[in-house]
């Protein structure tokens, strides 16, 4: 319904994070509401994970989606189509960019390459990574510069929208981390 209000991005990044580390999986958020959570005032309208690409990974990371309801995520299909069966680890192999999913908790998409990066995603941007503190949850995301560099790459218009933002972001932050009294 159109009065609905948007979903709480940042409550459902720290539900399925939750999840995510009940289950064991090493995992990095990327993207928009990776950047959003370090407060940059970007905004998006799903939740990009990359994970390892290991095998019993993506077993993990299989098993704690089938928790939250997975479906394929298609198009004008908010509802998305019924996985025939439940989301295994062949669903993540066979070097795909992305895999769109929607869950209990929203879009979500799998994501194992990224713009701007040579080879898998979570291999070349979690060592540049940091953890946040989402109430009570470990939240792994991809440095902002990082995310600047796969908007810049990846040319989108929502990407090149968001580059203005994001280097103002870390302008300031720049700037308070020479200057304490400056303030964020």
């Amino acid at each position: 319904m159109a009065d609905e209000p948007p979903p709480d991005l940042e409550e459902l990044a720290r539900a399925l994070c939750d999840v995510l580390n009940v289950y064991g999986v090493s995992y990095v958020l990327v993207g928009s509401l990776a950047a959003r959570l370090q407060g940059a005032g970007v905004t998006t309208v799903d939740i990009d994970v990359a994970p390892a690409p290991a095998v019993d990974n993506l077993q993990r990371l299989a098993d704690a989606l089938n928790t939250l309801r997975p479906r394929w995520r298609i198009e004008n299909r908010p509802e998305g189509a019924k996985i025939d069966g439940r989301l295994e680890p062949r669903h993540f192999l066979g070097d795909p960019l992305a895999v769109g999913l929607t869950t209990r908790l929203g879009a979500l998409d799998v994501v194992f390459h990224v713009d701007g990066f040579q080879g898998n995603a979570y291999e070349a941007l979690s060592p540049r990574a940091l953890t946040l503190r989402v109430q009570d949850v470990d939240v792994p995301v991809v440095a902002v510069d990082d995310i600047v560099t796969s908007k810049r790459a990846a040319g989108r218009r929502k990407d090149l929208d968001h580059l203005p933002i994001l280097e103002r972001f870390l302008a300031e932050r720049e700037r308070s981390s020479r200057d304490p009294d400056l303030g964020p």
